[in-house]
């Protein structure tokens, strides 16, 4: 089975970007990207899920919430066709995503490369699954109508599974032992 592990945003910033995709679908760019933004920092295949839920809940307690700012409209012209927002590469950015594979280095699951150090790029999937003819247009609609910078607030992790439908298996505050399992 498949995890991702994600930086998700506050609430402010939930709705900041809900909005972007709101207006994706209403213009015909269909979506299918999880419904809490975030940027993922890990992507792991293991069948030990328990084990997943302690690492990920205790390197919960090194980091706290912190600020990244989306400065550009990216994609992956793959078979999936996405649309992405950008953060810029901050030390803080960096250092937590390079603490978390440090802590999970004795996890037993295998990481997928693209998390690798030298591989990762950081972003918040905002549209997936797209045809062509979405991909350019909901490139068009950002192009004409979003305003950039974004700052974003990060203040929990979680653990999704997929690509069934992204199901929440994490909740998790940071600095916070409290874990709701959805």
């Amino acid at each position: 089975m498949n995890y991702a592990v994600e930086l998700v945003f506050d609430d402010k910033s939930q709705n900041t970007i809900n909005e972007l995709r709101k207006l994706l679908g209403e213009n015909g760019v269909h979506d299918e990207a999880v419904k809490l933004n975030h940027i993922s920092i890990g992507d792991y295949c293991t069948n030990d899920i328990e084990g997943l839920k302690s690492k990920v809940l205790d390197f919960s307690e090194m980091i706290e919430p912190f600020e990244i700012t989306l400065c550009a409209v990216g994609t992956f012209m793959t078979k999936e066709n996405v649309i992405f927002l950008a953060p810029i590469m901050t030390e803080e950015l960096k250092s937590v995503h390079k603490k978390f594979l440090d802590f999970m280095s004795d996890f037993d699951g295998k990481l997928n490369q693209y998390y690798y150090i030298d591989k990762w790029m950081p972003h918040c999937t905002i549209a997936i699954r797209l045809t062509d003819e979405e991909l350019f247009n909901g490139l068009k609609l950002l192009k004409n109508n979003i305003k950039l910078p974004i700052k974003v607030k990060l203040e929990k992790i979680d653990i999704i599974n997929y690509p069934f439908n992204g199901i929440l298996i994490t909740d998790i505050k940071y600095k916070n032992n409290h874990l709701n399992k959805g």
